[in-house]
């Protein structure tokens, strides 16, 4: 048995088992814990979404633009979003992840797919 815990005997006639119990300390520390842990999710997540509110933008159709920082470099993400269980939308598989160098080429013919694309409707 682990020297740790307590074992106390109650006088009940019903019952004649010692009843384990936790020492005061870890009751605490463990409740100081759970009080912790609930304490940094919501800051935590509060601190994210207004950072990525000013990096995202909206095309319709559950699909975004952001501009992403991952590991000191920059990537423009075009993603298609989903809902999750908890009604938080998150991303999905389907989308593209573009450094910089890869960003700036597609801006370059951008102009002649567009004028293409004009053509022929």
């Amino acid at each position: 048995m682990p020297k740790s815990k307590e074992y106390l005997s109650t006088d009940d006639e019903s019952s004649s088992e010692a009843e384990q119990v936790k020492p005061k300390k870890k009751q605490k520390r463990e409740a100081e814990d759970k009080e912790e842990k609930a304490s940094k999710k919501p800051k935590k997540e509060t601190k994210e979404s207004k950072e990525e509110a000013d990096t995202i933008w909206d095309l319709g159709s559950n699909r975004q633009v952001s501009v992403r920082d991952f590991k000191g470099k920059l990537y423009v993400d075009i993603r298609e979003m989903y809902y999750d269980k908890d009604a938080t939308l998150k991303p999905g598989k389907k989308g593209i992840c573009l450094n910089m160098t890869q960003w700036r080429k597609l801006l370059a013919v951008v102009e002649d797919v567009d004028q293409l694309v004009k053509s022929k409707c």
